[in-house]
């Protein structure tokens, strides 16, 4: 019975020392594998996000809310400029009705042109070819009024100069120098 007990001491023994080894490799292989995992997980970033970043749907809308605060800041300040170059017009053109001469006129054209609006040239080009042409006064010939009013209306920008509310200056322009040959010819 000693050796029987011998015996299965020596295999418990040997099947003990294959666990201890084959455990040990098993934990050895597992390392590795568990190593480049955990590598990965210091060089990549969690996939998740925190809880109070804002999503890529929030971002774009902030962005959009942003770009449309300056957009609307960008058309106020064209508003505010375009105003003030009307008041400017508009004073200018108080003082020409007292003092209508060349010089009144060409720095009025010039004001109302330099404003960029075809309606604020429009109605200042009227008053002008009212006062100068109708009432013969500020000493400009018909010819010369019609090639100040035409080369202050080609300063204007092209979307502006082909609107509507021009035509009719473009036709007064063409009368005044229709009349001006007229009168030349008659002499």
């Amino acid at each position: 019975m000693i050796i029987f007990t011998l015996i299965f001491f020596a295999i418990v023994i040997a099947v003990g020392v294959a666990a201890v080894v084959g455990f040990s490799i098993y934990l050895k292989r597992r390392n590795k594998s568990l190593d480049a995992i955990n590598q990965k997980q210091f060089n990549e970033p969690p996939p998740n996000r925190s809880l109070f970043a804002p999503t890529n749907e929030e971002v774009r809308l902030i962005e959009r809310d942003e770009q449309s605060k300056r957009q609307l800041e960008r058309a106020e300040t064209e508003r505010k400029v375009a105003g003030e170059r009307t008041e400017k017009v508009r004073e200018f053109e108080r003082i020409w009705r007292n003092k209508p001469t060349k010089q009144n006129t060409i720095e009025l054209l010039h004001l109302a042109s330099q404003s960029e609006s075809t309606e604020i040239f429009s109605q200042t080009a009227e008053n002008v070819l009212q006062i100068l042409h109708y009432e013969q006064a500020g000493g400009l010939s018909k010819k010369d009024l019609a090639d100040l009013v035409d080369s202050h209306l080609r300063i204007l920008p092209q979307q502006e100069r082909f609107s509507g509310a021009i035509f009719w200056i473009k036709r007064e322009i063409e009368n005044l120098r229709r009349t001006s040959e007229e009168r030349s010819s008659d002499f």
